[in-house]
C-alpha cells in the first residue's frame, strides 16, 4: 500500500504538470561525402571522410519561449562493419524570444557556428565532433547580432587533459555595407593528477572584416567582398619564449546565382601552428593550410535541392598552398525537420532545376 501511495505521489508532481505542457520534437540528417587529394601538401591530410549522423531529439515546451530536449546523434561510417561507429548524447535547455538565444547543455554545433569560415575549423571538426558542450548565448539575429559560447569538449583525468573553448562572434549590416568578427581562445590544460612532462598552453585565433555584400530576389542570391585581419596568438606556458603572435590579411569574394556559386579565400601573412610538431591536432583544430604563410581556397557549388528542410550541395574545392594545388570533392545533404514546421512542397528554383525544366 505505502508502494502505490509513492507511486501516485510521484505520479501526481511529475506526469500531471507535464501532461499541461507541448511535446515538440526535431530531426536532423547529415550526409557528408569528402574527398581530399592531398597527397602533394606536407601540412594537410589526403583522405577521405564520407558517413551519415542521424539526430532525433524530443522536446518539452515549457512555454511559448522556453523548452527542455533531449537526443542523441548517432554517427555511421560509410565502409564499417559496426551498425553504429559513434554516439553523442544530446541534452539541453533553449530559451529564444525575438531578440534573444540561450542554449545550455549539450547540442548541435553546426547551426550556432555557422558563420565562422574554413580557417577557424578543419571539416572533421563538423562531420565528428557534432555537438557543443556548453553553452550558448546570442542577441539579435541575421543582420545584426553578437554571441557567446562555451565549448567544454576534454574532462580532466589521469589520463585526459582539461581542454574547453570560449568564442565570441558579431555581425552588423547597414545597407550594403557589414562589418564582423569571428574569435576563439582553445584552453589546453594538464591531467589529473598534474603530469610533470604536460604543458599548458593557450591557442586564440580572431578574425575582423568590413565589406559589402549584395542580394535580390530574381536569381542573385550573394554578391560579396571583404577584407579583413587575421590575428593570433600561440602559448606554451613551459618554454622561456612560448609566445608567438602572428598576424595577416584575408580577402573574400563570393558569388552566387539561383543555387551556382563560387567562395574565394586568399590568406596571406604569418604562419600558424607552431608548437604543432609537439601537440599535433590535440591542440589545433583550425585550418591546416594556415600552417603556410599562403593559402587560397576557391569553392565551386551548386545545390541540387534546395527546398524548405532539404539542402543538397555538390562542390569541386581549390586549395593553393605551400606552391602546389590541390583538389577536394565534396557532396553534403542536409535535412531539418520539427513539429512546428508547416511543409511546402515546392523547392526554391536552382540553376540546375532551371536547366532541366
Amino acid at each position: 500500500m505505502k508502494h502505490k501511495v509513492n507511486f501516485l505521489l510521484f505520479f501526481v508532481l511529475f506526469f500531471v504538470p507535464i501532461s499541461a505542457q507541448k511535446f515538440v520534437w526535431n530531426t536532423n540528417l547529415n550526409y557528408f561525402f569528402d574527398n581530399t587529394e592531398y597527397a602533394k601538401s606536407t601540412i594537410a591530410k589526403d583522405q577521405t571522410m564520407t558517413g551519415v549522423h542521424f539526430a532525433p531529439e524530443l522536446g518539452l515546451a515549457i512555454d511559448s519561449i522556453q523548452s527542455l530536449f533531449a537526443g542523441v546523434d548517432l554517427l555511421k561510417t560509410a565502409g564499417s562493419q559496426n551498425v553504429i561507429d559513434n554516439i553523442h548524447p544530446i541534452a539541453y535547455y533553449k530559451f529564444q524570444n525575438q531578440k534573444i538565444s540561450f542554449y545550455a547543455g549539450a547540442f548541435s554545433r553546426s547551426e550556432l557556428l555557422s558563420n565562422y569560415s574554413d580557417l577557424f575549423f578543419q571539416d572533421s571538426v563538423n562531420y565528428y565532433r557534432p555537438t557543443l558542450t556548453g553553452i550558448f548565448w546570442q542577441v539579435g539575429r541575421k543582420e545584426s547580432y553578437f554571441n557567446l559560447w562555451l565549448d567544454w569538449n576534454g574532462h580532466q583525468t589521469s589520463s585526459v587533459r582539461e581542454t574547453f573553448f570560449v568564442g565570441a562572434s558579431a555581425h552588423k549590416k547597414i545597407g550594403f555595407v557589414f562589418a564582423d568578427f569571428q574569435s576563439y581562445m582553445f584552453h589546453f590544460a594538464n591531467t589529473r593528477p598534474m603530469n610533470l612532462s604536460y604543458s599548458v598552453c593557450d591557442n586564440l585565433l580572431a578574425h575582423l572584416s568590413v565589406g559589402v555584400d549584395y542580394s535580390n530576389n530574381i536569381g542573385l542570391d550573394t554578391l560579396l567582398f571583404a577584407a579583413g585581419i587575421l590575428a593570433g596568438g600561440e602559448r606554451d606556458r613551459a618554454l622561456l619564449n612560448g609566445s608567438y603572435f602572428p598576424i595577416g590579411v584575408v580577402f573574400r569574394l563570393n558569388a552566387e546565382y539561383k543555387g551556382f556559386g563560387t567562395q574565394n579565400m586568399l590568406y596571406t601573412g604569418d604562419s600558424r601552428d607552431v608548437f604543432y610538431n609537439k601537440y599535433n591536432n590535440e591542440f589545433y583544430w583550425n585550418n591546416p593550410f594556415l600552417r603556410s604563410g599562403f593559402y587560397l581556397q576557391s569553392k565551386w557549388y551548386l545545390d541540387v535541392i534546395r527546398s524548405q528542410s532539404v539542402n543538397g550541395k555538390l562542390s569541386m574545392n581549390l586549395h593553393f598552398s605551400e606552391g602546389k594545388m590541390m583538389f577536394e570533392q565534396v557532396f553534403t545533404l542536409k535535412v531539418k525537420l520539427n513539429s512546428s514546421l508547416k511543409l511546402n512542397t515546392k523547392s526554391k528554383p536552382t540553376l540546375l532545376t532551371k536547366l532541366f525544366n
